[in-house]
């Protein structure tokens, strides 16, 4: 029961990160022809004649990479150097929220939670120290335009938007104030349109003149009236803050004036960035790490990550497309150039006669191996009452043989592999699938695939202890890393594994990390619920304590509702934060790890982190049979060649 598995992989927590694995294609409708003429270009009008954004996207990621101006995957803000570049308006903007062809007025994200309805609220006070803040007020001072994206879950504008989330234009900031929300302190901000000259594509209004200003006599702020009920200071360090003749407000509603007026234009002002990039009139080599960027579809402006190992393709059946029987076709495919394993490796020599290693004392420290598994460097980490991590090291003389990792480096760049990308919110968390629609038989692998897993299948015999039956690997996963890409902290844990996986590492050299779970770390979740069965695992926080109150529950000194009551007194002393990692290890060419117990991927996670231009990653497993179809189950058999059996030199 073998397979050869290229499931997808999906973008980690910074875009733009994450390997690139195999998928399908699907579609994406061909809305527009080019008819009215912008700043940035030419714009489009949908076939009932309204206008349409000039970008859009249907998911995060494909829109952060592909606008530069905005790279915030989760939050609504985007700012980089103190400067705030870029604006989500998605389902909630706040009470008193306004939006029109020209003026934007909505809330400033941050210090709030989801209540029992789903809805934002505001748990603790907003003040202009944030960073978000700061790079609000640093944008409006320097007069920097900010990009402004709305999502069509906002209910403001009034009506239906067209994609999931559409590009507006640029906006200045013209004001930013305080409002009180319930018992905390909000920040507000109105956004106007940079260039009035140019007809919005969401609505059509006029555009009147300034209101004046007003200053406060106790603090000497300046600003406009903004309520119809009456002016009053809205800075929130001031006394009289929030305070119509020293009372609070009960209702409020903007002033048509606060809506209407627009700041003088000037010939000076610039954007940052374009709204809509060009990469690809630039792009001349295929492996820096701006080629695996998103561009925006020439053809029918959606945001277009580059999934595909090869290029880009903006049909993609993976996206919920408005018209899929008129599909747009664009794609751009460039070649790919063959890195040779000098440029990915900085070592004055590519490969060690024999690896010098050194054990830094804040981590684990494994046991050495020289001869067992001779020429490889045997490392040990166990991991008590969890399982085992065995690191074998590879160099010179393996590496240089016939069709071993430095043939494989080379012959993997010249192999169509099917190898690409996936969004986070398409694929789950990283790690976290068992059969992919990608996946495909050990019948169709490629040699180098198939050699591959005798290699795995060989480290997986070997660093299973002895008295226990290893389950051989049916499913080898390929991933490869470009410069910039990496895999955040995730586990292998799910159910229908065996308890042995093992992974090849070729080309550049990575970082691999591990560290207990926050539950298991801290003993309670994040939303300090303590757990109903704490293994106490060595290296815990609080472990001691946290023994010493279960020795008394076992030896009956403590009832169970006292001991529920102490335990969370003491876990109250728990800090925040993850678990700092307790292995560290440098995987360089050609190594191999192989994790070992069901309890490793249960209470620990790992993180993998290349640092150069080119990695490859082949990771074997077991896949149990029970609940695989007998088409999956067709795909697991296979037998290997002499020359793709491997024995171990």
């Amino acid at each position: 029961m073998a397979r050869h598995h290229l499931p997808p992989l999906p973008f980690s927590s910074v875009p733009r990160s994450s390997p690139f694995r195999t998928s399908r294609l699907s579609s994406c409708p061909l809305y527009a022809t080019t008819t009215h003429a912008t700043s940035d270009g030419p714009s489009l009008t949908s076939r009932d004649g309204h206008l349409l954004p000039p970008a859009w996207a249907e998911c995060r990621p494909e829109l952060c990479d592909a606008l530069p101006w905005f790279r915030s995957v989760q939050g609504g803000v985007y700012h980089s150097g103190n400067i705030c570049f870029g604006f989500l308006l998605d389902a909630d903007c706040g009470i008193r929220s306004h939006i029109d062809d020209e003026v934007i007025i909505t809330r400033v994200g941050g210090g709030c939670t989801k209540d029992a309805q789903g809805n934002l609220t505001l748990v603790k006070d907003q003040d202009c120290d944030g960073s978000t803040l700061t790079s609000l007020y640093n944008s409006r001072e320097l007069k920097i335009p900010i990009g402004i994206i709305i999502g069509n879950r906002n209910t403001v504008l009034g009506r239906q938007l067209p994609h999931r989330y559409n590009v507006m234009d640029y906006f200045l900031i013209s004001d930013i104030w305080f409002e009180k929300v319930g018992e905390r302190k909000g920040a507000k901000v109105r956004f106007e349109k940079l260039d009035l000259s140019k007809k919005s594509w969401w609505a059509v209004k006029g555009s009147p003149e300034p209101v004046p200003y007003k200053a406060c006599f106790d603090c000497g702020m300046t600003s406009t009236q903004i309520y119809n009920e009456g002016w009053m200071c809205l800075s929130p360090g001031c006394r009289k803050f929030w305070k119509f003749d020293g009372a609070a407000p009960v209702a409020l509603t903007f002033h048509s004036n606060f809506l209407s007026y627009r700041m003088a234009p000037s010939e000076h002002i610039r954007q940052h960035y374009s709204l809509v990039p060009d990469l690809l009139s630039s792009l001349k080599e295929s492996t820096l790490r701006i080629s695996w960027r998103g561009i925006v579809c020439p053809w029918c402006s959606k945001c277009i990550s580059r999934r595909l190992w090869q290029g880009w393709k903006c049909r993609d059946d993976d996206i919920a497309s408005g018209q899929p029987d008129n599909p747009c076709l664009y794609q751009k495919m460039i070649p790919m150039d063959v890195l040779s394993l000098r440029s990915v490796i900085d070592e004055f020599e590519i490969s060690p006669i024999k690896r010098a290693l050194y054990f830094d004392p804040k981590y684990l420290i494994p046991e050495v191996d020289d001869i067992t598994l001779y020429p490889y460097r045997k490392l040990t980490y166990n991991i008590p009452r969890v399982g085992s991590i065995t690191h074998l090291v590879s160099n010179r003389a393996i590496n240089s043989r016939v069709n071993g990792p430095n043939d494989l480096f080379d012959q993997l760049q010249q192999t169509d592999l099917g190898l690409r990308r996936y969004p986070l919110q398409k694929s789950g968390m990283p790690y976290k699938y068992v059969v992919s629609v990608g996946s495909k038989g050990f019948d169709e692998a490629p040699s180098e695939i198939l050699r591959a897993l005798g290699r795995l299948s060989w480290a997986t015999e070997k660093a299973v202890s002895a008295g226990h039956q290893p389950l051989p690997p049916n499913e080898l996963l390929l991933l490869g890393y470009l410069e910039g890409m990496k895999i955040g902290y995730h586990d292998d844990g799910e159910s229908s594994l065996g308890p042995t996986i093992a992974t090849l590492s070729l080309g550049a050299k990575s970082t691999m990390l591990i560290r207990m779970k926050y539950k298991y770390y801290h003993g309670q979740s994040k939303a300090k619920v303590p757990l109903a069965d704490d293994p106490i695992l060595e290296g815990c926080e609080l472990q001691k304590q946290r023994q010493a109150l279960r020795d008394q529950l076992i030896g009956g000194h403590l009832a169970q509702v006292g001991y529920e009551k102490r335990l969370k007194e003491l876990l109250r002393q728990c800090r925040n934060g993850e678990a700092a990692p307790t292995i560290k290890m440098e995987l360089n060419h050609g190594d191999l790890v192989v994790m070992h117990g069901a309890r490793l991927q249960k209470y620990f996670e790992h993180s993998v982190i290349p640092d150069s231009r080119l990695r490859f990653a082949l990771t074997a497993r077991y896949i149990k049979p029970e609940g695989l179809s007998t088409e999956e189950l067709k795909k697991g058999q296979f037998t290997l060649s002499p020359d793709q059996i491997y024995d171990g030199q």
